[in-house]
């Protein structure tokens, strides 16, 4: 692996001094040092409007997200269309094998869940009731279980320095209406993406198909990492 600074292992999915620990009632999560003071805001405005939360994702590192990318490569996990449907991918070309997951899924180094800044949230009642969390557009409809959280958030997010990145089909990544962003902290960290850097840790990870995703980097940087709300 290639020796970084602490500013690149934040980046690109590393431990680093600007991540702490953050509790949520019963849940420990890891997020960056900043976001913690705005995302205890967010969370108590929620509470306050009866719409407790859970963290389904929070900081997530390079090892674990190859350990996703590669099992959907190899279709040991399941690997799904635009639909949402399973597809069988040894029925699909490489490109459109690598098109698929990169609709669901980001490539190692690639994702904002590395940085800290950015969780997957869901509206605590439902799943207390006994609902299995799926993290599918239908959840965050009108009629969906979050609908009155997807509400809440369309109306006062922003007002709390966080975005929703992924809110509408961009030709990029699935809207994700779950996903939430500290932007102060993400959107300078967006701008100090290497695509050499990257290109490096994959080429240096024993499990990665490095010939499929490294001449696709460039491409798939500007449709899928930067092409956001």
């Amino acid at each position: 692996m290639i020796t970084l600074n602490e500013n690149e292992k934040l980046l690109y999915g590393f431990h680093n001094d600007y991540l702490v620990d953050f509790t949520l009632d019963n849940q420990k999560i890891t997020i960056h040092r900043e976001v913690a003071a705005p995302l205890q805001k967010l969370i108590a405005a929620l509470t306050k409007n009866d719409l407790k939360i859970v963290i389904v994702s929070h900081w997530r590192s390079f090892d674990h997200q190859a350990s996703i990318w590669q099992q959907k490569w190899q279709g040991k996990r399941p690997l799904l269309n635009k639909s949402g449907d399973q597809v069988d991918s040894s029925k699909l070309s490489q490109k459109e094998k690598f098109d698929a997951l990169c609709y669901w899924s980001a490539i190692p180094g690639t994702s904002r869940h590395h940085w800290g800044t950015d969780l997957d949230i869901f509206l605590k009642a439902p799943v207390d009731a006994g609902h299995s969390i799926q993290l599918v557009q239908s959840e965050f409809d009108k009629s969906g279980v979050c609908a009155e959280l997807n509400d809440w958030l369309t109306n006062n997010l922003l007002s709390f320095d966080f975005s929703r990145p992924y809110q509408q089909d961009r030709g990029g990544v699935c809207p994700e209406p779950w996903h939430i962003s500290y932007r102060p902290v993400a959107d300078q960290l967006i701008t100090q993406m290497n695509t050499e850097t990257i290109a490096k840790l994959i080429e240096s990870h024993p499990q990665l198909d490095q010939q499929v995703i490294v001449p696709e980097l460039k491409n798939y940087l500007k449709q899928f990492v930067y092409n956001i709300d």
